[in-house]
């Protein structure tokens, strides 16, 4: 008789090789660029750009040189010995060339078994700056991968992990100066990690009087307008070319990729002689954030989350949007999860107090019913349901159930309009509309940095 082996439970290193591989497949295929090759060619891409924007090379004091558009991060980061920063300005594509290097690193460390896990890490997350890099990388690694803290250690002591750090810009500018001297001293200090590579904006990193102890810094450079012409003629908008290219401040947002790739696809919301007249450069970047966002919103997709004809409504959509910008902006998030609801997100003392009388009611009814119950089965029926419900509520006071307390929080949230009813779906539908990304285990954050500052900005 044919016996079936049991399935066998994956290693904390092959579960930490999942989550990434997941996290870098959500990043990459919820790209602004991949959006403009679907556009091009339906729901399979039949082809992929290559890298549009030049590289150049740094080490030390040697004069910079730069790099041939065949070669890859990853041969970058075996030639500078896996020690690297990479700078380039917002929207350059910094995020875009570690989640390709992320790829190519899974996918060698689940071939060998000696090499380093990639791990990909936000700086925004170090609130405290007295914590040391390592213990923020083992918690980090907890409360986003599930890895126990013992076992991160391990992996760190035995230089198996291979920390990706994105987000140094995403900081306040007065913490740069600490977190590099941090970073160089977990890179000296009892750890030594053989690799490690750190995402910044050149302006952020610039304006610092010290450096990264790293192998060398690669520099992400602007489109040329060579490149511009080359991408919009390759994305079928040639239209496009002919109304930018001789308007210097419109090149000028051009050059940034992430901004072409939105001028790309919000090209139909977008009435170029009224962009053009706008009195500065920033102002002309909101017109096309906005114009993106109205393009996305009001896009017909391919959905799973609602029926047809009961999407939301677009002024809903920017509501909650906006909503939610804000409140990461004001916890300096760039990820948000559900699990993560505070009670900030409560804006009167009269919502906090609903909300505690709510818990504590709750919490007191679930106490109170156990309580009948257990009398009941016991011949204790004298104590009756009102009285268990009593005796629930004073002990609903001293005990706190966390999946109550996020329920009772959602609920207020709906009630005052903050958020939809269902609002995993609603983020997951923003997601499928290029308004956010999903990163996996229900985490989400903005498509960029830029239009989550964009919304928050909002009234």
């Amino acid at each position: 008789m044919l016996r079936l082996s049991p399935l066998r439970e994956k290693s904390p290193r092959e579960k930490l090789l999942d989550e990434v591989k997941r996290e870098v497949k959500a990043g990459r295929s919820q790209s602004l660029h991949k959006a403009v090759l679907l556009n091009l060619h339906g729901d399979k891409p039949t082809q992929h750009f290559r890298r549009s924007w030049d590289i150049e090379v740094k080490i030390g004091s040697r004069p910079s040189f730069q790099v041939p558009q065949k070669a890859g991060i990853v041969q970058l980061f075996d030639r500078m010995g896996g020690k690297l920063v990479i700078l380039g300005t917002v929207g350059a594509g910094k995020t875009t060339t570690l989640l390709e290097l992320a790829a190519k690193l899974v996918n060698r460390a689940e071939n060998e078994a000696n090499l380093p896990c990639p791990v990909l890490l936000n700086l925004a997350s170090r609130k405290d700056d007295s914590v040391a890099i390592a213990d923020w990388l083992v918690e980090q690694i907890q409360i986003k991968y599930n890895i126990p803290v013992n076992i991160s250690q391990q992996w760190l002591a035995q230089q198996q992990l291979l920390p990706l750090l994105d987000g140094l810009d995403e900081i306040e500018s007065e913490r740069h100066e600490n977190l590099i001297q941090a970073i160089n001293h977990f890179l000296e200090g009892d750890f030594k990690p053989k690799h490690l590579v750190v995402c910044s904006s050149f302006e952020a990193y610039k304006n610092c009087q010290n450096r990264f102890q790293l192998q060398a810094a690669i520099l992400l450079k602007p489109l040329t307008e060579t490149q511009i012409h080359e991408y919009l003629i390759a994305a079928r908008s040639r239209e496009l070319w002919y109304n930018i290219e001789r308007e210097p401040e419109l090149l000028k947002l051009a050059k940034t990729p992430l901004l072409l790739s939105m001028l790309t696809l919000a090209y139909e919301e977008i009435l170029i002689e009224s962009w053009k007249r706008l009195p500065s450069n920033e102002a002309q970047r909101q017109y096309l954030l906005n114009a993106y966002i109205r393009r996305q919103m009001t896009r017909e997709i391919n959905q799973q989350w609602y029926t047809k004809g009961k999407e939301p409504r677009p002024e809903q959509i920017r509501y909650w949007l906006v909503s939610l910008a804000k409140k990461m902006e004001a916890e300096n998030l760039t990820e948000f999860s559900l699990r993560n609801l505070s009670l900030s997100w409560l804006e009167t003392e009269e919502q906090l107090q609903i909300y505690q009388r709510g818990v504590k009611l709750v919490t007191g009814l679930i106490f109170g019913l156990i309580l009948w119950l257990v009398g009941g089965a016991i011949a204790l029926e004298i104590l009756g349901l009102f009285v268990g419900i009593i005796a629930g509520i004073i002990a609903g006071i001293f005990v706190k159930i966390p999946v109550i307390e996020n329920f009772m929080l959602r609920v207020l949230l709906w009630r005052y309009g903050y958020t939809p009813w269902n609002y995993e779906r609603f983020l997951n539908y923003a997601s499928e509309k290029l308004l956010l990304q999903k990163l996996g285990n229900n985490r989400y954050r903005f498509i960029h940095n830029l239009l989550q500052k964009y919304l928050a900005e909002m009234r």
